[in-house]
């Protein structure tokens, strides 16, 4: 099979589009649908499926992709180790949300250290939305991302819970509620989907919200509800000095919060020192870590 069919293969499995995995690899729309076309004419198997507007594997296509993924590899593998004693080390293009930058990503950053030793590292702070787009754009390397969908588009790193958060002072947030039937929100910027939560939750139990804040600064958020000025949603990892705020202590419904898959993806044109395979072996003890 060709390695750039599979490249392709790939890009279009983590990205869900043509659209976007030919930004990725750098090809047109209509030069990335004809190496799919021509990879099931080799494999004589359909790969993909429409699901609305996103592209599903197949079966068949599941199964390809762990062969695909080994094979890029080990291909990327060699070309390094034959190009190494030539290549001058470049940076590595590291995307993070900013509410993963505290607890996600240093521990990221020790086990790519590990990897290659004296890789210089770039950490680029933006929601996963943007990081995505930098991703097809070809600006990263690789980035962390909270899961978009249900397909599994890059490898697993955690999964967090959503909780409630707020400054401790259980008096002071009874005193606002009883005052103004009203919820004080500091939340993340539209984009996340811990903005949408909290208020559709709240509304679904009749208890009214305002949104006084919006960002898409953990350090934001974590400011202003330490400062008395709202309660918040975050995953349980980016709780820093704020408390987890329980029904016990809230003077209305708590709704339960929704959990977030985080992931890793690379670029379809991965790290001349860092590609496929050293970003499966972070995956991969990070998660040992975490166990």
């Amino acid at each position: 099979m060709d390695i750039d069919a599979l490249r392709c293969f790939i890009a279009v499995v983590e990205t869900g589009s043509y659209t976007r995995a030919a930004e990725q690899v750098h090809r047109s729309q209509s030069a990335v649908s004809q190496k799919m076309h021509k990879l099931e004419e080799q494999t004589d198997k359909r790969l993909f499926i429409k699901s609305g507007r996103e592209l599903k594997l197949t079966e068949e296509g599941k199964f390809l992709l762990g062969y695909a993924r080994h094979i890029i590899s080990l291909h990327d593998d060699a070309m390094r180790q034959l190009q190494g004693s030539r290549q001058i080390m470049r940076p590595l293009q590291l995307g993070c949300p900013d509410d993963y930058a505290g607890g996600i990503l240093p521990q990221v950053t020790q086990l790519i250290y590990q990897c290659v030793p004296n890789l210089p590292i770039h950490v680029h702070c933006h929601n996963s939305m943007q990081l995505r787009a930098m991703l097809d754009a070809g600006e990263l390397d690789v980035a962390i991302v909270s899961r978009s969908s249900a397909s599994k588009a890059g490898l697993f790193l955690q999964q967090d819970t959503g909780v409630w958060a707020y400054d401790g002072d259980t008096k002071r947030l009874c005193q606002y509620y009883q005052q103004n039937q009203s919820v004080p929100l500091v939340l993340y910027d539209e984009s996340c989907h811990f903005h949408h939560a909290p208020i559709q939750s709240l509304s679904q139990h009749n208890i009214a919200s305002q949104v006084l804040c919006s960002t898409g600064s953990l350090g934001a958020i974590q400011s202003l509800v330490l400062s008395g000025q709202g309660i918040t949603v975050v995953a349980s990892s980016s709780l820093g000095q704020m408390v987890a705020l329980t029904t016990t202590d809230a003077p209305f419904i708590l709704p339960k919060m929704p959990s977030v898959v985080i992931e890793m993806i690379a670029a379809a044109n991965t790290h001349p020192n860092f590609g496929r395979s050293q970003l499966a072996w972070v995956c991969e003890q990070y998660g040992l870590k975490l166990a």
